[in-house]
């Protein structure tokens, strides 16, 4: 599967994005950075309509087989990437919009929500909203590559090159790197991917 790590800026439509691939062999995880760049859009629906045409590209979507128990042949089922979004000050912003277009869309936030943020993402039992600060994805992304589920050499490819200052300050302090600036806005893209495949299971019902 492939998530689309949004991190929303203070700048009304400027975005970082990463997408993600969390794939599986011999049993473990792996995970590929597919593609990473910063969005400068003219305003937030500009936005959410180029992250809604970023969900559809083949290039980021899973093709997968899905066999009947009945013994009919399998289906082909094309699942879109799940949309990732955080931002600069914890809003609710574009989740709700994407959702009418039947986006898969989770938010992180770096503190509790509201009842408020709570009722208008329909997530009182926290199904699609998470409370996950920077410490946290940092720690997920030490931890993944520490057992080799993300090799460092994902954070070196062309794909990722908007990571490279990221890279070289976790490569060289994994568990204590200093993440200021624009690199905390790709930490939270990042790493907010790899916290989720790492931390919450996905039952699929087809």
């Amino acid at each position: 599967m492939f998530f689309l790590g949004a991190y929303l800026e203070r700048e009304e439509g400027a975005a970082q994005v990463v997408v993600v691939e969390k794939g599986f062999y011999s049993g473990t995880k792996r995970y590929r950075i597919a593609h990473a760049e910063t969005l400068h859009e003219k305003d937030r629906d500009a936005l959410t309509r180029i992250l809604l045409d970023m969900r559809l590209d083949e290039r980021w979507t899973a093709v997968k087989k899905v066999f009947s128990q009945s013994g009919r042949p399998p289906k082909i089922k094309k699942e879109p990437p799940l949309i990732l979004l955080s931002s600069w000050d914890d809003g609710v912003h574009m989740a709700e919009a994407m959702r009418r277009r039947c986006a898969s869309v989770e938010v992180l936030l770096s503190t509790e929500p509201d009842d408020t943020v709570k009722q208008r993402l329909k997530s009182n039992a926290f199904h699609n909203c998470h409370v996950v600060t920077v410490s946290m994805m940092q720690e997920a992304l030490s931890t993944t590559m520490k057992k080799g589920s993300l090799n460092p050499d994902e954070l070196k490819v062309d794909a990722a090159s908007p990571l490279y200052p990221l890279a070289g300050a976790l490569l060289a302090a994994p568990h204590g790197a200093v993440v200021t600036g624009e690199m905390s806005s790709w930490l939270c893209a990042l790493g907010g991917c790899i916290w989720h495949g790492e931390s919450i299971r996905r039952v699929k019902r087809y």
